[in-house]
């Protein structure tokens, strides 16, 4: 799910749009969480549109990530968005995540604020104790916004040997699913098929 894929290692990836990057920033290594371990992760994409208009798409059509996330065939949420509503979400298949269904439950809900929570509730691999997701929009200049993901995952101790092959399929996750946010909110349009590649000269940065 687009939530969880938001997780892992150090890294900045950017992918450029109309002249325009956003920036993944990730924690770095694994920490204790009692017996499991947890992967913390922050990250943050410029949207050439108001906040208003994001906001529309992150949270008041919280049961609608379906429609632009392509690693979600099919979404719906059991009534409007507020506190305590589970999002049940068809996943094609990502990573080490095979197709099958995801739960998540809304835990914070704030529209004047812009923001949302919801953990894991059903559906995650053997290998994840315990997921949480925050997101939220802020108003920027020029009539653009920021959406800011802070993602926390919990892993079981035995799965620590996978954290560097984790690290690499969210990695390419975050940059798929940030691109298609920014294009759903800037141009209303699905992304069901894989994104093009940078133009020339659009490389992706990494550093620390």
């Amino acid at each position: 799910m687009v939530g969880w894929s938001l997780l892992a290692g150090l890294v900045w990836a950017v992918a450029v749009g109309q002249g325009r990057a956003f920036l993944v920033r990730e924690s770095r290594g694994l920490r204790r969480l009692g017996h499991d371990r947890r992967m913390e992760m922050r990250a943050e994409v410029v949207i050439n549109a108001p906040g208003e208009d994001a906001w529309v798409v992150v949270g008041e059509r919280f049961g609608d990530i379906g429609e632009w996330a392509s690693a979600i065939t099919e979404s719906v949420v059991d009534g409007p968005p507020a506190v305590g509503r589970v999002r049940t979400c068809q996943v094609a298949g990502f990573g080490p995540i095979a197709a099958g269904v995801i739960k998540e439950r809304l835990i914070e809900f704030d529209p004047e604020a812009r923001s949302l929570s919801y953990e894991a509730a059903a559906g995650m691999p053997w290998f994840i104790a315990g997921a949480v997701s925050r997101w939220s929009v802020h108003p920027g200049p020029g009539g653009a916004c920021t959406v800011r993901i802070r993602a926390t995952l919990a892993l079981r101790l035995a799965a620590q040997p996978l954290s560097p092959a984790l690290r690499w399929w969210m990695r390419a996750d975050t940059r798929r699913a940030l691109a298609e946010l920014r294009r759903r909110v800037e141009t209303g349009h699905q992304a069901r098929a894989a994104l093009a590649p940078p133009a020339t000269g659009e490389v992706p940065r990494c550093g620390s």
